[in-house]
C-alpha cells in the first residue's frame, strides 16, 4: 500500500462517524435525498439477489447513460444477470428510475470512506466491478482488489487537469488505475495519459455512447406539442448550467426583434434548478413543464425541467444550444453527438475540452459552431430559425460517429470474459 493511499485511508476513516451531520447538510442545500442518506454511507436498501451480479458506477447522467446502455448489451447474452447500479446525483437516479430495466437496483453511491465502501460491498458481493469514464474512488478501489473482485473502466474520459493531478502521485496512480483490466479509452488524450501512469498497453476504444440509439420522445406528445407550436421558429437550449440562461435570454431578445413568434425551450441540465432560471425569464409569458400540463400559444419560453425528454425538444428544435461550455465553469461541455443524430445544428460556448475531437469534426463538417456571448448566439441562430439554412453536414467527416458499435462490443465483451459468459453471436 502506498503512502498516499494509507494517507488517504486514514483521513476518510477519520469522516465515516461524522458522516450523518455531512450529509444532513447536504439535504439542507438540496444535494441529497433525505430518504436516501443509508445508502450512501453504504447500507443498502434493497437485498441481493441470488446469481451473477455486476456493480456499475458512475457519477452523474453521462455516465449512467453510457452503464445502462451496456447493461443492456449484457442483458442480451445473459438473461439472468444482475446489477446494481451506483451515481452520486438525484438527477442520474431519477433517469435510471424511469428506465426501468429488468434486474438493474439503484443505489446512491457510498461516501468513499474505509466503512462505508466496506458495507456496500460486504451487501452486494459483486463478480465484476465497471466503472464509467473516470469517477474513481481509493478506497473502494483498494477494496476491491483486497476483495478479489476484477475491475473495468470503460469509455474512460479524462481532462488534461485530471491526467495532471493524476502525475503528482505516480505510485498511488499505477496501483489504483493499473488495477482497471481493461481499460477502454474514449479518446486519444485519456489513451495517452493512462499509458503513461499505468505502463499498460490499451487500444482506443472509442466512446461509448456513439452506439447509443437516436434519443427516444414519445411520439403522441410529440405531436400534440407540434400542433401547439404550429409554424413559430423553435430554439431549443438543452443541458444548461448557471450563467448560462441569462445568456440565452438576452440573445432571445435579439431574435425576437426579427422574430417575434419564435418560442425558445430550456432544459437544464439539473431540474431542480428551475426555481433559480424563473426570475432570468422576467416577464415573459412561460410554461413550466413540472408543473403544467399544457402550454399555450402565447407562452414564449418553455421552461423544460423534466427527465428524459431531450429527445422531445430536440426534435421539436430548429437549432440547439448546448450548455456545458461556458469559459470558467469546469463543465467542459456535454455530448453533441445526440444532437448530431437527430440531424440539429449545434451551438456551444467553446470550453469543451470533454468532447473536444467530437466538436472539431462537427465544426469541420458543418455540423456545429462555437459562440463566445449573447449577440453571437442570436447571429448564428437566426438563419436556422428563419429557415435560410438546412442541415446539410459532410458526414463522410462525421461516419465514426454515426453507426459502428465497436465501442460497446469491446465493453461487452471484456465483460462477459470476466463473468465467463460467452457472447452472444
Amino acid at each position: 500500500m502506498t503512502l498516499g493511499l494509507v494517507t488517504y485511508r486514514t483521513l476518510t476513516a477519520g469522516l465515516d462517524p461524522f458522516l450523518p451531520l455531512i450529509l444532513n447538510s447536504r439535504v439542507k442545500r438540496g444535494k441529497e435525498n433525505p430518504d436516501r442518506l443509508q445508502e450512501r454511507r453504504g447500507y443498502a436498501s434493497r437485498k441481493r439477489s441470488a446469481g451473477t451480479l455486476v456493480w456499475m458506477h458512475g457519477a452523474s447522467i453521462g455516465e449512467s447513460q453510457v452503464l445502462t446502455l451496456l447493461y443492456e448489451a449484457l442483458k442480451e447474452s445473459a438473461p439472468d444477470l444482475h446489477a446494481v447500479i451506483t451515481t452520486q446525483t438525484q438527477t442520474s437516479a431519477g433517469l435510471i428510475a424511469r428506465k426501468n430495466l429488468p434486474d438493474l437496483v439503484h443505489q446512491m453511491a457510498p461516501i468513499d470512506t474505509p466503512f462505508a465502501t466496506e458495507r456496500f460491498l460486504k451487501h452486494w458481493q459483486p463478480d465484476l466491478a465497471i466503472i464509467a469514464e473516470g469517477d474513481i474512488w481509493p478506497n473502494m478501489l483498494s477494496k476491491l482488489d483486497k476483495k478479489r473482485i476484477p475491475r473495468m473502466l470503460v469509455n474512460a474520459r479524462m481532462t488534461e487537469k485530471s491526467l495532471q493531478g493524476w502525475e503528482r502521485y505516480p505510485k498511488l496512480a499505477k496501483k489504483l488505475l493499473g488495477g482497471f483490466e481493461p481499460i477502454l479509452p474514449a479518446n486519444q488524450r485519456t489513451m495517452d495519459g493512462l499509458r503513461h501512469l499505468t505502463g499498460k498497453r490499451m487500444k482506443l476504444a472509442g466512446n461509448l455512447k456513439y452506439a447509443a440509439p437516436e434519443l427516444a420522445a414519445d411520439e403522441a406528445e410529440l405531436e400534440r406539442l407540434r400542433a401547439v407550436i404550429g409554424n413559430r421558429p423553435v430554439f431549443a437550449a438543452l443541458s444548461t448550467h448557471p450563467g448560462e440562461e441569462e445568456m440565452l435570454v438576452a440573445a432571445f431578445d435579439e431574435i425576437l426583434k426579427e422574430l417575434p413568434d419564435a418560442l425558445l425551450i430550456i432544459a437544464p441540465r439539473h431540474p431542480e434548478r428551475a426555481g433559480d432560471i424563473m426570475p432570468v425569464i422576467g416577464g415573459y409569458p412561460f410554461y413550466h413543464r413540472f408543473q403544467e400540463s399544457a402550454p399555450s400559444e402565447g407562452d414564449q419560453i418553455w421552461l423544460c425541467d423534466t427527465l428524459g425528454e431531450l429527445g422531445l425538444w430536440m426534435r421539436l428544435a430548429n437549432v440547439v444550444f448546448l450548455g456545458g461550455g461556458k469559459p470558467g465553469s469546469g463543465i467542459l461541455g456535454h455530448n453533441p453527438i445526440e444532437a448530431l443524430k437527430l440531424e440539429r445544428y449545434v451551438l456551444s460556448e467553446p470550453e469543451t475540452d470533454n468532447f473536444k475531437a467530437e466538436f472539431a469534426d462537427m465544426t469541420a463538417a458543418g455540423a456545429a459552431e462555437f459562440i463566445s456571448d449573447a449577440q453571437s448566439l442570436a447571429t448564428a441562430a437566426l438563419p436556422w430559425l428563419k429557415g435560410e439554412r438546412t442541415f446539410e453536414p459532410d458526414t463522410g467527416k462525421l461516419a465514426s460517429y454515426l453507426s459502428g458499435d465497436k465501442p460497446l462490443r469491446l465493453a461487452k465483451e471484456a465483460a462477459l470474459k470476466h463473468l465467463k459468459i460467452a457472447a452472444a453471436s
